[in-house]
């Protein structure tokens, strides 16, 4: 199809498209990379496929979302999380500088040979030929071939991961994902770059993590980012508890905040807080790290034989749900953890019959003593001290009196 587009002198599909099919593995989405006018090539192939225009994004790049291709099990090569469609990523061929470590980079069109050098690895950096007579030709410049037959991750180049640390993280997940090892030259090159990771953005950070614990392999991946550094170069004190790495080979739940919270269980209060603040995250994030260490102040509390469900409610109301769910799943096996369960299962769907209107209905007055009331009752019916709507509002009215005046 490039013959027909003036301006487009030869398209490749490259990177982990072609990775894959020399491993025999299932390809996920598909990476094209035109020299020449890209966008006009990209227009074309939506119009060929019938989709919907692609969408520009910087760094000359256009996407193509085909649902009419997708099964609902293709991959995005830079993570594993299913698409449900058939992406395809157009790119003008380009050569790439970094204007300081980190920094995003400068881009401008140039050969096929110059867009493969800018990659990530030689596994990568590879492109088979869609034009005309050199259809099917495999452009390896990098030896990226021979490095899949030796089952290795290497880097293209000894300022890689000065010039995207990013890469760091990739290098080890690549490693899991496709059982490789990591090349004796670009561990080096990790040890020596771990600083660079504190030049990335808590956005950027927030990203490749969660690109891990994404992963099927995200056990063997935290494991190898300990090992060589990286987590403790994301921030001192975080680390990876065994037990919590036993429970994330098949957790409960594959939510985000679910595996966050059992990435980070165990850490201390300063721990969690300087985690917290190096992925500057949403609230999401942010509560469900520092919520790991303020349970862990409360739980004792909860292995009293004495303690009401009403007080349960109290306790864990606070915390984030994630937090919880972790502390059962990687917590010890105390009575702790059945008061935990019984407030994730039952407790905390609980409430009074009565409500607000009911009880402005039966006569007291609207404001701030209507919620007070309904709490009362709440936990009241939590320790079974009421049972039905009549005995609810019952205590309401009986403890009007003293909510109206106040103590004293």
């Amino acid at each position: 199809m490039s013959a027909d587009i003036a301006n487009v002198d030869g398209v490749y599909v490259v990177g982990g498209f072609v990775r894959d099919v020399i491993l025999g593995r299932k390809p996920g989405d598909v990476d094209i990379s035109v020299v020449g006018d890209a966008g006009a090539f990209s227009e074309a192939l939506a119009d060929r496929l019938g989709t919907s225009r692609p969408v520009e994004s910087e760094f000359l790049t256009y996407k193509i979302v085909d649902r009419k291709l997708g099964d609902g099990k293709l991959t995005d090569d830079d993570g594993a999380t299913p698409v449900g469609a058939a992406t395809i990523d157009v790119v003008t061929a380009r050569s790439e500088s970094y204007p300081e470590p980190a920094a995003l980079p400068e881009v401008v069109p140039s050969s096929i040979e110059d867009d493969l050098r800018r990659r990530d690895f030689t596994v990568h950096s590879m492109a088979v030929s869609l034009s005309g007579s050199s259809w099917g030709n495999l452009v390896d410049p990098m030896n990226g071939f021979g490095d899949i037959m030796r089952k290795r991750i290497r880097v293209l180049h000894d300022s890689s991961f000065i010039d995207d640390p990013t890469r760091m993280f990739r290098a080890v997940r690549y490693a899991n994902r496709l059982d490789f090892s990591i090349d004796s030259r670009t561990e080096i090159l990790i040890a020596e770059s771990l600083g660079n990771v504190d030049l990335l953005s808590g956005a950027r950070l927030r990203n490749e993590f969660e690109l891990i614990l994404a992963e099927p392999k995200r056990v063997d991946i935290l494991r190898m980012s300990e090992e060589l550094g990286l987590l403790a170069a994301i921030s001192h004190g975080l680390r990876v508890g065994s037990r919590s790495l036993k429970v994330l080979e098949s957790p409960n739940s594959n939510a985000i905040e679910d595996l966050l919270a059992l990435t980070t269980f165990g850490l201390s209060h300063e721990e969690a807080e300087q985690t917290a603040h190096r992925f500057d995250g949403p609230d999401a994030w942010t509560m469900t790290i520092k919520g790991n260490p303020r349970l862990a102040d409360l739980v004792t509390v909860l292995d009293r034989t004495d303690i009401r469900r009403s007080e349960i409610a109290e306790i864990l109301d606070a915390i984030p749900l994630p937090s919880i769910r972790a502390y059962i799943a990687a917590g010890p096996p105390l009575p702790r953890r059945d008061r935990m369960a019984d407030y994730m299962d039952r407790i905390r769907f609980e409430k009074p019959e009565i409500t607000g209107d009911d009880l402005i209905a039966a006569g007291i007055p609207e404001g701030p003593v209507i919620g007070q009331l309904i709490d009362l009752v709440k936990r009241a019916r939590l320790d079974g001290q009421v049972n039905t709507k009549q005995e609810e509002l019952k205590l309401a009215k009986s403890r009007l009196p003293g909510f109206l005046t106040g103590p004293g």
